[in-house]
């Protein structure tokens, strides 16, 4: 079988950990990574090799062993390196979140589009096993109709250490881009177009959302409620509320995890429930494989996006996010 080729550019932690998780397909391998720092590089490659070393983006994408490319650069270069591999005519998946802002998604879209190139968003969480299940189990009309949403993550990250990514607002950061992407995510998938947005959110002394919280509301009336921190480690759980019954998402539910569904008797939780237990056990590995076969999947067919992750899933999020950003006081200079 031929492998499909990929290169990173970076080679951060994401970047590693997106390197280890290919060594347990045999579809997709690692041939090169890129950083700016070509020590960094050279480090990456020998730590998760074999791979060659490129002391740039622009080498890393030019390199003729690269079929396709992961961007997992810093928040704030996202776009313009998304921008290099599609101009080289090069399958792009692009960690989330996609870009800073929605204006930056839109111009990277329009230009894949010209370019007649398949770029998606890294969001790894909707190939998991038990995201794949949550999706059936509502279009299956299970727990009836959807009546809102909510979803939190939450983790430390020490304070004292303001020189963190997670910390600078020139690289993108703050708890929502970071963190709060994924129960934005969740409600941005299940949930209508978004009519009403109300957050408040708390600071950092670098001027990024160190707690972020968010009501929202869609056009059938519909809630979502979404929290994010990088003050504590929250609950990290989602809900999916029906009409009929409801999805509890478990601990930490964007990485392999597992969903409890909860069928209300005759409709009403004072009839009894009914409960059945998934657990979305990964073979080996994390599961960020199934994006790049993704990617390798909808290449090989010509499309220029993917049913998973689609374009106006990711643009819809991004303006979520915008808009709560806007509320609470988070600027980039992207923006």
């Amino acid at each position: 079988m031929t492998q499909n080729r990929w290169g990173i550019a970076g080679a951060g932690f994401i970047a590693g950990m997106f390197a280890w998780d290919l060594g347990f397909t045999n579809e997709a391998t690692v041939t090169a990574v890129g950083s700016r720092d070509l020590a960094k590089a050279e480090r990456f490659a020998s730590e998760r090799g074999p791979m060659r070393a490129h002391g740039s983006y622009e080498e890393l994408i030019a390199d003729p062993e690269v079929d396709f490319v992961y961007v997992a650069v810093p928040h704030s270069e996202h776009a313009r390196v998304a921008e290099l591999a599609i101009r080289a005519g090069k399958p792009v998946l692009v960690e989330k979140p996609f870009a800073l802002n929605a204006r930056q998604a839109e111009s990277i879209f329009e230009l894949a589009k010209r370019e007649n190139v398949f770029v998606m968003e890294g969001l790894w969480s909707r190939f998991l096993p038990h995201m794949v299940k949550l999706r059936e189990v509502v279009e299956s009309g299970a727990i009836g109709e959807i009546v809102s949403v909510s979803a939190d993550h939450g983790l430390r990250f020490d304070p004292d250490h303001p020189e963190h990514r997670l910390y600078d607002p020139a690289l993108g950061g703050g708890a929502l881009l970071d963190l709060g992407i994924y129960p934005v995510s969740l409600v941005a998938s299940l949930l209508g177009d978004i009519t009403d947005v109300s957050a408040f959110g708390t600071l950092t002394a670098t001027g990024v959302d160190a707690e972020t919280s968010a009501l929202m509301r869609d056009t059938a009336g519909r809630h979502g409620i979404i929290n994010t921190s990088l003050s504590t480690e929250s609950s990290n759980r989602a809900s999916v509320n029906g009409t009929r019954g409801r999805i509890e998402l478990g601990y930490n539910y964007m990485i392999p995890s597992d969903l409890r569904i909860v069928s209300f008797g005759e409709g009403n939780p004072a009839h009894g429930e009914k409960v059945e237990d998934f657990i979305g056990a990964v073979e080996g590995g994390m599961g960020w494989r199934f994006e790049a076969l993704e990617v390798a999947r909808c290449a090989r067919a010509g499309l220029r996006e993917s049913p998973v992750v689609p374009h106006a899933l990711t643009l819809k999020t991004l303006r979520i996010m915008d808009e709560i950003r806007q509320q609470v006081g988070v600027r980039y200079d992207a923006d």
